[in-house]
């Protein structure tokens, strides 16, 4: 082929190419920002609907919940492999929009809310792990890194509800949900119209159930898979109370926050943009196992120093935990890349899929087990708790850098 014809090859549809990973990423981050908005309203739902800690935990939960069936539901039915991936992308963006505008136009009460956060979470096990598969279609060279930039455009996205309620302060909460909404349908159309089949695109496997669970024979997976589940303990929880955390940390130093709680939320939870591009710029240099290996260490020691952290003031506080922000996430594009790398490659959506069901899961249990522990033992030792997850995940990998690459049990 001539340098002529190279150029006239649309640049987003060559392998090696990152014009599709852009749109990709951009469509994820659109998409996304449905995940967070029942978060980002808790502040305000829990004065108008008179909610404690652990009822407005469930605006989150919920949404974790209805993620895992619907992760599972996908699997199962290998949804993500038997139909055309930028169509699943699509209509699933579009379901979460709908579903978050009716949390936003319809609820009157906590019951309802989480009728509709449940619905936008099934909705969204179409969005993350299918942006994944989108990215795998494409590329086979450093694929932690582009995955980083995948996950970064995800957590930048999950974030972005807050810096709605931070921007917009004086605003109705529902009109900064259809907002969400309306960002959601962008992200969708950008994926139907933008982007093509990928160029590693196999032909469509048959229908196995068993195939969801079969990935699981092989060990190596199986010791990534761990190391995912621990982060996941620790990642979902630390983003929705890591702002309760501070507000109660700052209540013992006069009460006043020197930062918007919003806003705060905004840039832990965004800062880890930073730490899942900087973690897959590393991988290529060092491996995908590595980095989830040291992020993992490093969430466990802030987990483990989080009684010290509460007791500091906000000008300790503050730093530390957008620093953790940066940690809490730099490990997962890692894990996904490594799941790529060792499933069966004709059911690499349906392996995606499960393993994030799975560690969401996880998640939706860790959520409400910290907020509940906030208020029998008090924060401190609550954010203490979360060391449990990185722990595992640690040890998990440490086994995964010692497990032969041949080894896989039948």
């Amino acid at each position: 082929m001539t340098r002529t014809a190279v150029h006239q090859k649309s640049d987003a549809f060559r392998p090696e190419s990152d014009g599709a990973l852009f749109l990709i990423s951009a469509a994820v981050f659109l998409a996304s920002s449905t995940w967070f908005s029942g978060t980002a309203a808790a502040p305000v739902l829990k004065n108008a609907w008179s909610l404690n800690d652990v009822q407005a935990a469930w605006l989150t939960t919920s949404v974790q919940i209805g993620f895992i069936l619907g992760t599972f539901l996908y699997a199962v039915l290998n949804i993500a492999d038997v139909f055309k991936t930028r169509n699943v992308f699509f209509l699933s963006a579009l379901g979460g929009a709908l579903f978050n505008s009716g949390f936003a136009l319809v609820s009157t009460s906590l019951g309802s809310a989480l009728v509709f956060r449940f619905l936008t979470g099934i909705s969204l096990a179409g969005v993350y792990p299918v942006g994944m598969k989108l990215v795998a279609q494409r590329y086979r060279r450093d694929l932690g890194w582009r995955l980083g930039i995948l996950v970064g455009s995800l957590t930048l996205g999950t974030a972005i509800p807050n810096a709605f309620f931070a921007a917009g302060a004086r605003a109705p909460w529902r009109m900064l949900l259809l907002v969400a909404s309306l960002l959601a349908v962008g992200g969708g159309l950008l994926v139907k119209l933008g982007i093509g089949d990928g160029p590693y695109l196999r032909e469509s496997p048959p229908f196995a159930v068993r195939a969801a669970f079969r990935v699981f024979r092989n060990r190596r997976f199986r010791l990534q898979a761990f190391g995912y589940f621990g982060h996941m303990w620790e990642l979902y929880a630390f983003w929705s109370l890591a702002a309760s955390f501070a507000a109660a940390s700052f209540g013992r130093h006069g009460g006043k926050s020197p930062i918007l709680l919003p806003l705060l939320a905004f840039l832990i939870i965004g800062i880890g943009v930073f730490g899942c591009l900087l973690g897959g710029w590393v991988s290529r240099h060092t491996g995908e196992r590595n980095v989830a290996l040291v992020s993992l260490v490093a969430s466990l020691l802030f987990c483990l120093l989080s009684g010290f952290l509460f007791a500091a003031p906000p000008l300790i506080l503050i730093p530390a935990l957008l620093l953790w922000g940066v940690f809490v996430v730099s490990d997962s594009p890692q894990f996904s890349a490594l799941a790529v790398q060792l499933c069966t490659p004709e059911y690499t959506g349906t392996a995606l899929t499960i393993q994030n069901g799975i560690g969401f899961a996880v998640s939706a249990v860790s959520i409400q087990c910290i907020a509940w522990l906030s208020q029998k033992i008090g924060w401190p030792g609550a954010f203490f708790c979360l060391a449990v997850g990185p722990l595992f995940g640690a040890l998990a990998m440490a086994r995964l850098g010692k497990q032969p690459k041949d080894e896989d049990e039948p």
